[in-house]
């Protein structure tokens, strides 16, 4: 890591770093809009539609915690340590990580994140809050594919063979 690179005013905010090359400029701002329209329908089932708690009597609490709980967890490993690859090196120019976790699902972050979501659906069984998380698929889909044209536009062929060789989101199985 260059400790100069760290110290400039350009890296202390990730949307001004010259090394970042596919990020949507909105990006940020959409996914916590999601968040909060995911949260706030789970709640809305639970205070008021009720139906997650009627599907809950019917699944053991400590089956959906434990299954959930592993999912969640599982995910925000994956988004943190993608995220740690993504922020942990300074450079000038903008670089492709295709390494580590990025050599089998080109958006790692994006699927950790989903990967909570779905820990926690399994947790509560809201079906208002499986409708939600259904638009935030969409979303992140959507996201993952303006941010993969932005790296074609930087990275060119290099990264149109990252893209045919990597899935998006599901890893391609070995067997």
């Amino acid at each position: 890591m260059d400790q100069d690179l760290k110290n400039d005013p350009r890296y202390q905010n990730h949307a001004s770093r010259p090394d970042l090359a596919g990020e949507h400029p909105k990006g940020d701002f959409y996914q916590f809009i999601a968040m909060v329209v995911f949260l706030l329908s789970i709640a809305a089932d639970y205070l008021w539609i009720r139906l997650g708690p009627q599907i809950n009597e019917h699944v053991n609490f400590w089956v959906r915690f434990i299954l959930g709980g592993t999912i969640s967890v599982y995910g925000g490993w994956l988004a943190l340590n993608g995220i740690h690859l993504v922020f942990s090196e300074y450079t000038e120019a903008p670089r492709m990580i295709t390494h580590h976790m990025y050599s089998r699902v080109r958006h790692p972050v994006y699927l950790g994140v989903m990967l909570i979501y779905v820990g926690i659906l399994i947790f509560t069984l809201s079906p208002i809050g499986l409708l939600a998380f259904l638009g935030m698929f969409i979303l992140y889909n959507w996201l993952a594919e303006d941010e993969e044209e932005r790296m074609k536009n930087v990275f060119g062929i290099n990264y149109q063979d990252y893209l045919d060789r990597v899935p998006r989101w599901f890893p391609k199985s070995k067997f």
